[in-house]
């Protein structure tokens, strides 16, 4: 499949999607400590089980009594009631929430809020049925990001072997990718995996072979594609018969249009089984309830050439009835022959000329467009725009289908020019109907810039394919494929992009994936680069956006997270037979936001959260504070942050040693100087997130 086109699409048409990685920043800040419960609920492949004392507990807003409904929405149930709160001297208090999840072997985190510090790391058993080993590491910069990682796993028996590489490449001058793809899918003469493969033996005998090739060539004024398909099928599909064709081949003329026919077909007429003696249980009652009555009789249609003729003009006229204009039709061949009793043979070729039609079809555009309340088009407009979508001119569009002895075969050639007037006309379409959408706007006004760009660089882009698909001898199913796309004339149209306002000098992409068969092993590695100014900060933008538009539950929290300035995201995954491993961390260049609006209204705040293993249970502590009055009982059970059930000290009371965060961790693991700084980062949501910022800037280049 093609890496790219041509066509830049903005990240902010991907928001949808980005607003996966509102966990990320949102766990990072008020809901670290909570990683062990986020873990165990988001991830099942790491099977590491959490009890309802997870500190991530929704809590249902109709069981917490508050008068303050903006505290309580902007809480939005991230924390369950703690097990214990300990107050301080300085009127903080701490609250501590306990799991003894025995599946967890190693639990730290740190966030020190107001320092903007944090990191965490959780390792837990492997309880998946597969043998799986393999590491995953990400980062994300201000103007990079960067993927890699390997997978190994048992070889299935169902894969006899496995070889698939892929590349893409995108910088200010180049953008191409290729695949190369090769598979053996069954046992091989191995009797128990034959057992196993049923299913591709089944599907063995469905086919002996199919394939298909091709090319497509696009450019800002031209569209053509070319190629072939076919498929031989199996004992168990294939049946005698005449070989059937069919083929047209429409062309455009100076006032008009030109197609060309050729059908060779067998007709069945499934009315006449009724005459013949066969009893479909309906009584014949004039046609109203045989579902076979309402079929025209093969004869009547197409026994003779003026019956043929009769039967086409009433299908291709209505156009012209529709719009205006001329049709005329004329037969180069008919044969018309029984072969049996209900079962006839067709043969017809016949052109069919159109002329006149653009003038009516231009006034039925126009007519639909000022009668269209969304669009509100004057008739001067309207008849603008339809005269754009004539200006298309078809030079070829060419189809054949044979088929007999159990094989199909399919060809095509299609070559259109001058479509930038239809896509210009389909642009003002939709800018008319949305306008009342400002989210749009700029998505129209950059395609406008890229069609332009593209135009004036004369953008070309190839994409080919080439597939085969057949059975072995052994039963096996073999498959090759390889697929290439290539753009000619690339650093020109990133210079007219630059000469539009448009930026995408400094926007590089490298992708690289293989997989393969070895020693009974499928091995995975692949590695991904994406450069662009300030992809953090567009990020971040994204997610945040994603949390207001998805989220009433952390939309409060969003604005204040917008202004925070992401510099630095990391994760590391390390995954083997019996544990999975998960580090974390980030850095924000500007926390104050944060901590002066926090996820629990306008004063009370999260100054730090920290997590170890103590005793055998998870402990997780977050510490809280309100910033204009000391911390009050009342405030933190209608906030739902304590109940009945919570165990409450006073300073110097309780035998617990409360943890405090690190920071050292955090700059070893980001690689920072001691004088960095930096915020957390939610485990197992970072994971899920850097993945999906990879699809998210993919997308962007699509």
């Amino acid at each position: 499949m093609p890496f790219n086109t041509g066509t830049t699409v903005s990240i902010g048409g991907t928001r949808s999607v980005a607003a996966t990685l509102a966990l990320l920043v949102a766990l990072s800040m008020v809901a670290v400590g909570a990683t062990v419960g986020v873990t165990a609920d988001e991830t099942d492949d790491f099977e590491i089980e959490v009890d309802e004392d997870s500190p991530i507990e929704t809590n249902d807003p109709e069981t917490i009594e508050t008068d303050d409904p903006e505290a309580l929405e902007a809480t939005g149930g991230t924390f369950s009631s703690a097990d214990e709160l300990h107050y301080q001297d300085d009127g903080s208090g701490v609250l501590v929430y306990t799991d003894d999840d025995e599946d967890v072997d190693e639990y730290r985190l740190g966030a020190d809020v107001s320092e903007a510090m944090a990191h965490v790391l959780i390792a837990g058993d492997h309880d998946a049925d597969e043998d799986v080993e393999g590491s995953f590491s990400a980062v994300l910069e201000d103007d990079l990001f960067t993927a890699d990682g390997m997978l190994t796993m048992e070889q299935p028996p169902e894969l006899e072997e496995l070889d698939v590489e892929m590349t893409a490449e995108q910088t200010a001058e180049t953008n191409e990718f290729d695949a190369d793809i090769y598979a053996l899918i069954g046992g091989g003469e191995d009797e128990t995996q034959q057992l196993s493969t049923a299913p591709q033996a089944q599907q063995a005998q469905l086919f002996d072979s199919a394939e298909t090739s091709g090319e497509v060539d696009v450019t800002a004024e031209t569209f053509a594609t070319s190629g072939d398909a076919s498929v031989e099928l199996g004992a168990f599909l294939a049946e005698e018969g005449e070989d059937e064709r069919f083929a047209f081949e429409l062309s455009e003329l100076e006032d008009g249009y030109e197609i060309s026919v050729s059908e060779r077909e067998t007709i069945q007429d499934f009315g006449g089984f009724d005459d013949g003696g066969f009893d479909d249980g309906i009584e014949d009652d004039g046609m109203e309830n045989d579902p076979f009555g309402d079929q025209a009789d093969p004869e009547d249609e197409w026994g003779t050439e003026a019956n043929a003729q009769e039967t086409l003009e009433d299908e291709y006229g209505d156009i012209v009835d529709d719009i205006g204009g001329e049709v005329t039709i004329e037969i180069d061949h008919h044969e018309f022959e029984e072969l049996e009793e209900s079962t006839y043979w067709k043969e017809l070729d016949y052109t069919i000329t159109y002329e006149g039609i653009d003038e009516g079809l231009e006034d039925a555009i126009a007519e639909e467009l000022v009668d269209d309340p969304d669009a509100e088009f004057t008739q001067e407009e309207a008849e603008a725009i339809a005269s754009q979508v004539t200006e298309l001119e078809i030079e070829t569009v060419e189809f054949e289908l044979e088929s007999g002895d159990g094989a199909f075969e399919a060809t095509w050639n299609v070559e259109i020019n001058e479509y930038a007037a239809l896509l210009e006309a389909f642009v003002e379409v939709s800018e008319a109907a949305f306008e009342d959408e400002e989210f749009f706007d700029d998505e129209f006004e950059e395609f406008e810039e890229t069609f332009e760009a593209q135009q004036a660089a004369d953008l070309r882009t190839t994409i080919e394919w080439d597939v085969y698909a057949a059975p072995t001898e052994t039963g096996q199913i073999e498959l090759e494929a390889t697929a290439t796309s290539d753009t000619e004339n690339y650093a020109a149209y990133v210079e007219e992009l630059q000469d539009r306002g448009v930026d995408t000098a400094e926007e590089e992409l490298f992708f690289e994936f293989t997989a393969y068969t070895e020693d009974g092993e499928i091995h995975v590695d692949g590695e991904l680069e994406i450069g662009m100014d300030d992809l953090a900060e567009t990020a971040l933008t994204s997610v945040t956006q994603g949390m207001q538009d998805d989220s009433d539950e952390l939309g409060s929290f969003a604005s204040t997270l917008a202004d925070s300035e992401l510099e630095l995201a990391k994760v590391d995954v390390d995954v083997d037979s019996e544990t999975v491993t998960l580090e974390a961390g980030a850095e924000f260049d500007d926390v104050d936001s944060l901590v002066d609006d926090g996820m629990f209204g306008d004063s009370l705040v999260v100054t730090e959260i920290a997590g170890e293993d103590q005793d055998d249970e998870l402990v997780t502590f977050v510490s809280i504070d309100d910033v204009d009055e000391e911390l009050s009982e009342d405030e933190l059970e209608e906030l739902g942050l304590i109940d009945d059930q919570t165990t409450v000290y006073e300073p110097g009371e309780g035998d617990r040693e409360l943890s405090t965060a690190s920071t050292e961790e955090a700059a070893s693991f980001l690689e920072l100087d001691s004088g960095d700084s930096i915020a957390g980062f939610g485990v197992v949501a970072a994971l899920a997130a850097i993945g999906v910022l990879g699809v998210v800037l993919l997308a962007r280049r699509q």
